[in-house]
């Protein structure tokens, strides 16, 4: 009799462990492209930020008064960013984008803007919402320096 009891209820519980795996599977894949997409946008987001620093310390600090085309090479290529390329955009000194900082009055400052519209790395079933993870998210890395030339 007390063999027959185990047995019943072992069949009852025959799917317990499947059902239970079926319900934490979802919120654990979801939570893990969560922290992946994260991760990614946090990246790319590093990245901008040090190609624009890049870009403007060369723009400001060069003595060869770099060109405007220089300027952007230098700050796209220090930036692992490329699909999309990044937007860029200088601005802040009173000389041409040729010559950046030529007749600059003492503490003036060039910027460099780099900016994308990042895509997460995975979709989620999810609605938009405007934090990585779950959409498109438009990302500004940006670089200022004195100029020290003029």
């Amino acid at each position: 009799m007390q063999l027959l009891k185990h047995a019943r209820r072992r069949r009852d519980e025959e799917g317990a462990a499947a059902l239970e795996f079926a319900l934490v599977i979802m919120p654990l894949l979801l939570v893990v492209a969560g922290i992946v997409n994260f991760g990614f946008a946090f990246g790319q987001q590093i990245s901008l930020d040090n190609g624009a620093r890049e870009g403007a310390r060369f723009a400001a600090v060069d003595r060869s008064m770099p060109a405007c085309g220089q300027i952007q090479a230098r700050a796209l290529g220090a930036t692992w960013v490329r699909n999309p390329a990044p937007a860029f955009r200088l601005t802040g000194t009173p000389g041409p984008c040729e010559r950046p900082c030529a007749g600059s009055a003492a503490n003036t400052e060039v910027t460099v803007e780099l900016a994308i519209t990042s895509e997460p790395l995975i979709r989620l079933p999810l609605p938009t919402f405007d934090f990585p993870g779950f959409g498109d998210v438009a990302m500004t890395g940006r670089g200022v320096f004195r100029c020290e030339y003029r």
